[in-house]
């Protein structure tokens, strides 16, 4: 989804309570910024992604009966969960949902009734648990250098050929 960490995305919600019943959100790895007008009085409130629980998947059915996916950041004040997608079929939402806790940093959770929230992953508080990456043995970062001997070596010179003498 994104290479690169200073990457901003916008997003504009619907805020029943806000002027226009608009809200624009910008999102980025570190905070979620929310603006929205009240009574003709501008806000804006910046709350850093750690403040929030996860990204969550759900599955919800519509008024007419059609099945909706939807990827939330999830807030334990539900007035700053914010939708970051919805789509009608399965194709790229999960791979997105992936991306989507990647960019922020935070754990991936799957909502299969309204209001349970449960992890994808073993964690101890905010450490993921699991299989460690592979180790490196002492000195690896030093490999790739070029060894100091031939830095210690004179430098040569190059020794012209006399010409044989007829005798």
């Amino acid at each position: 989804m994104w290479s690169s960490a200073n990457i901003e995305k916008s997003l504009r919600a619907v805020d029943a309570r806000a002027d226009g019943e608009m809200r624009e959100i910008v999102l980025s790895p570190h905070e979620i910024i929310i603006r929205r007008s009240v009574n003709g009085v501008e806000m804006r409130i910046a709350v850093p992604t750690r403040a929030y629980r996860g990204v969550v998947l759900a599955l919800e059915s519509t008024a007419s009966g059609a099945a909706v996916y939807r990827v939330d950041l999830s807030h334990h004040d539900a007035d700053l969960t914010i939708r970051l997608q919805e789509a009608l079929d399965d194709s790229d939402i999960v791979a997105d949902w992936k991306d989507w806790s990647r960019f922020f940093a935070v754990p991936k959770f799957i909502e299969r009734e309204p209001g349970r929230l449960e992890g994808t992953e073993e964690r101890l508080g905010a450490v993921a648990l699991g299989r460690c990456g592979k180790l490196r043995r002492r000195g690896a970062t030093l490999s790739k250098r070029r060894p100091r001997a031939p830095l210690r070596r004179k430098a040569g010179s190059l020794r012209t050929q006399r010409p044989a003498q007829a005798s």
